[in-house]
């Protein structure tokens, strides 16, 4: 290789390193006090438009039409509702923005791929860090079941559940890889690694997740894991109970709902129910009589029903039901299987609406989804795998 060839090639993988860790502060919520992954996702996303210009290509209308419709839309409850609505019911514009940017370049895929196995693994170094050398903010002691000695892996970001949808994420890119014969044994090595920060989470979400992931993709351990879990669970009866099935966190969570029950029901005029509040916290003078006093929404359909009314969580729907349906028409069956139960099922539990790590795991699915496979037919059901 000659100098000219040899700088291009060094040039190249400079900006890709450099691309990896824009796109790894993306997906870090706690790296410091100031919100640096949206600032690095406004960053990136300004890198994709360049890129698009440079290139001499327009921006898709059909990205352009729904940011805009959904811009708009969203300018209602938020000037119907002021002083009372807050901005940050616009971020959704910028995460899709972005996410459907991306999703035009599908050598963006291995850059979330490596940036988020590189958040992956710090996320393992910290708990092991938080028993060698003493808790770290990176981690969640599991007091709440009981199970102190437990300590979660939370990674760069707020929650267990953000860093386990990086997790998902990941796993979604490995096995898109692994279908179209991309995978090496570096990223066999990866995979395990990756099942290390699975369950060092201690996530039933997160592991009802990856348990789907087997049921498409691992068969026979799908089975095999079931008879095992059955008599794992006889025999460790009340630590499963604990962990998994805490009756407990369960009512937490109906009662995390009760500020929102009340406003919503009680309070809302015909406005609030179609539109929304505009605001995706309950006013702090009904939170404050509430058994938590909080007014956060966990419930991904309850939230979305308060910020954006009944018209925009029958558009959220709407949405999701027409990608996984893009999905299914283009054999893709394992990823509608998936999309359809993260962005429904899953979202009964919590949400991540406001957070980057949903719009990285949405640019996955978006790439995927434009990508073409060369084993697209192996996601059917009834495969043998």
């Amino acid at each position: 290789m000659n100098s000219r060839g040899l700088a291009i090639s060094s040039t190249r993988t400079i900006g890709k390193a450099g691309l990896i860790l824009f796109v790894f502060l993306i997906s870090c919520s706690k790296l410091i006090s100031l919100p640096l992954d949206k600032a690095a996702m406004l960053g990136v996303l300004a890198l994709l438009v360049f890129h698009q210009i440079f290139m001499g290509k327009a921006i898709s209308t059909n990205l352009l039409i729904p940011i805009v419709g959904l811009a708009s839309y969203f300018l209602l409850p938020y000037l119907l509702n002021l002083p009372d609505s807050s901005l940050i019911i616009f971020f959704p514009v910028l995460g899709l923005f972005f996410a459907g940017l991306a999703a035009e370049e599908e050598g963006f895929l291995d850059i979330l791929y490596w940036a988020l196995f590189l958040h992956i693994c710090i996320g393992i170094l910290y708990v092991f860090s938080s028993y060698l050398v003493g808790l770290n903010s990176h981690v969640h002691p599991m007091y709440d079941k009981g199970l102190p000695f437990l300590h979660a892996a939370k990674g760069l970001t707020t929650t267990v559940q953000s860093y386990g949808t990086l997790l998902i994420s990941w796993f979604l890119i490995y096995y898109w890889k692994k279908e179209n014969k991309q995978d090496s044994k570096l990223d066999s090595l990866a995979f395990w690694v990756a099942i290390l920060g699975l369950m060092l989470t201690f996530n039933r979400n997160t592991f009802v997740i990856f348990y789907l992931i087997l049921f498409f993709k691992h068969r026979k351990i799908f089975i095999l894991t079931v008879v095992f879990a059955a008599l794992f669970y006889i025999y460790y009866f009340e630590f499963i109970n604990k962990l998994i099935f805490n009756v407990n966190t369960l009512n937490s969570r109906a009662d995390l709902l009760q500020a929102f029950r009340i406003s919503f029901f009680d309070f809302s005029s015909w406005k609030e129910y179609l539109i929304g509040h505009g605001n995706n916290m309950v006013d702090d003078v009904i939170a404050r009589t509430t058994v938590y006093r909080t007014g956060y929404i966990e419930n991904g359909t309850s939230m979305l029903l308060y910020t954006y009314g009944f018209f925009g969580y029958m558009a959220y729907l709407a949405a999701v039901l027409l990608m996984s349906v893009l999905f299914f028409i283009r054999n893709k069956v394992f990823y509608a299987a998936m999309f359809f139960y993260i962005f429904i099922i899953a979202q009964q539990f919590t949400h991540e609406f406001y957070a980057t790590t949903l719009y990285l795991m949405i640019t996955v699915f978006l790439i995927i989804l434009n990508s073409k496979s060369t084993s697209a037919t192996e996601d059917r059901i009834l495969s043998p795998s």
